[in-house]
């Protein structure tokens, strides 16, 4: 007999995440998942770019179009950084205490990783 227990990622201790703001759902995050998700999905539609007119300097709308999006998606993962920053320095701000940058609750940090894989 098999017995399944059900298991998620909230089985962690909860203290370790309660004090991170980086697991907080805050209206800036859910801006920021909207602009880098427009900045993936919109390119991959193709009834948006399925044309051939109006031609730029020769090129055909489709060419063009894209080529828009490759700077268009820097733009947004630029302000996407800036928005992000700037809600950082205002829990800092706020709280007196900077946000970890480090990796998440329970995993080691990659230089510590590699550290311990040199040292035998």
């Amino acid at each position: 007999m098999i017995v399944l227990i059900p298991m998620g990622i909230d089985d962690e201790p909860a203290d370790d995440r309660d004090d991170d703001p980086r697991w907080r759902i805050t209206p800036t995050k859910i801006v920021v998942a909207a602009i880098l998700t427009a900045a993936i999905v919109i390119p991959l539609l193709t009834w948006t770019y399925a044309r051939d007119a109006p031609r730029l300097f020769g090129f055909p709308f489709f060419y063009w179009y894209q080529l828009l999006w490759v700077f268009l998606a820097a733009g947004l993962c630029w302000l996407a950084y800036v928005l992000l920053r700037r809600e950082s320095r205002q829990y800092e701000a706020r709280t007196g205490m900077v946000p970890p940058t480090g990796p998440p609750p329970g995993n080691p940090a990659p230089d510590e990783v590699a550290n311990s894989e040199g040292e035998e």
